[in-house]
């Protein structure tokens, strides 16, 4: 492996020193030699004398009016065309884990303001509530966490009689609910 890098370094050296000599063009004589005429300079009176000539004849008179008036700038804004969306896909539905809450402030809202027991928050994030009150019952629904419920008799046992906001009634474990929001 060494080896294969010092014959590239080397190759590289090869090629560098060969276009150095030979130059840009690919011509072995790229040296420049200086000419036999001394070049003007602009202490000469000649060269003076022409550049004065040069000047005056680009400088604008003060009574010249310019032949065309320069083009209005065109504002980025006007050339830019508008974006469209080709492929704008499907509309937006909530992921499985939010699917029903949209209404479900709402109906937090009707419940607290229709219900005569104590409202209890679920504190699981997704607790069963069942027609009786024991595992073997049926499932009603499940509600998740922070959703209100309205007690409909003790709060203290292990079941307790629940209605959520829906106006559905059946039974909680106690564990799952907390007057706490």
């Amino acid at each position: 492996m060494i080896r294969l890098g010092l014959l590239v370094l080397a190759l590289l050296a090869v090629i560098a020193v060969t276009m150095i000599a030979v130059g840009p063009d690919g011509d072995s004589t790229a040296t420049v030699t200086p000419t036999e005429e001394p070049r003007p300079t602009a202490q000469d009176p000649e060269t003076r004398k022409l550049i004065e000539q040069i000047k005056t004849s680009i400088a604008p008179n003060d009574d010249t009016q310019p032949e065309e008036a320069a083009p209005a700038v065109v504002q980025a804004e006007s050339q830019t065309p508008q974006r469209v969306d080709r492929f704008p896909g499907p509309p937006l539905r909530p992921s499985p884990e939010h699917e029903g809450k949209e209404g479900q402030q709402d109906r937090a809202e009707d419940l607290r303001s229709t219900a005569s027991g104590p409202i209890l928050y679920v504190t699981g994030s997704r607790v069963n509530f069942r027609a009786g009150p024991t595992t073997s019952d049926r499932v009603i629904g499940a509600l998740g966490e922070g959703a209100p419920v309205e007690a409909l008799g003790p709060t203290d046992g292990s079941w307790i009689r629940i209605r959520d906001a829906e106006g559905r009634e059946g039974y909680m474990s106690g564990q799952f609910l907390s007057p706490a929001e």
